[in-house]
């Protein structure tokens, strides 16, 4: 019986969420990455790979929220205004049968807030690929927030891993060859980045750069 309200909760939550996520779209008030933040993508890299191109690529995205949303933060550190790393339960873990079933599993999520000048505050949740307004994301996702890491920690962190691990562009050409034929692999999938044509223009950007 237990299983059957856990099962019921979920399906309710999923149609809830998806939608409020198209009205959300349709409305304005959530977007997929825009051209300028692509742009500034390129020049940060992981592993030899931009994020341009890794963050396009929700295959490989999806499950590595704590890299990737650090990677993404790395656009907002010199620029007006601030940034945060949020790590919370979010609804979308938090009532999967999965996570809910296993006590073992970690149901915890990452995301990057960003405040403008103007007091705006938007959320870039990496998994999903989108930019949210932070009320609605608040309205889908009802995060319980765990910790939050504010400008300077992000930079201190990405200063320490550099130390440790230094990353140049293009450091390792097996490496990087596997990365993006993992990626190309995923462009039947129906991703939303890949539809729009946008991670296959990114990726042969990279590849046809000196």
């Amino acid at each position: 019986m237990a299983n059957f309200f856990i099962n019921l909760r979920w399906k309710l939550y999923k149609f809830y969420s998806k939608w409020l996520l198209l009205w959300g779209l349709d409305k304005g008030y959530i977007q997929p990455y825009n051209e300028e933040l692509i742009k500034r993508l390129r020049g940060i890299y992981y592993d030899g790979i931009p994020a341009s191109v890794l963050l396009l690529c929700l295959g490989i995205t999806n499950g590595n929220c704590y890299d990737r949303a650090l990677l993404l933060s790395r656009v907002f550190l010199e620029d007006d205004g601030d940034v945060r790393l949020v790590y919370a339960a979010v609804a979308d873990l938090k009532f999967n049968p999965i996570y809910v079933n296993n006590k073992d599993s970690d149901a915890d999520h990452c995301f990057v807030e960003r405040i403008t000048n103007d007091g705006k505050r938007y959320i870039y949740d990496t998994s999903l690929g989108f930019i949210y307004k932070k009320w609605i994301y608040w309205l889908i996702n009802f995060p319980k927030i765990r910790k939050i890491n504010d400008r300077q920690s992000i930079i201190d962190f990405i200063a320490e891993d550099e130390e440790i691990h230094p990353d140049k562009p293009c450091s390792d050409k097996l490496i990087r060859k596997f990365i993006l034929s993992n990626i190309e692999a995923t462009y039947e999938r129906g991703e939303m980045y890949a539809m729009l044509g946008i991670l296959q223009r990114e990726v042969e950007l990279f590849r046809n750069s000196p």
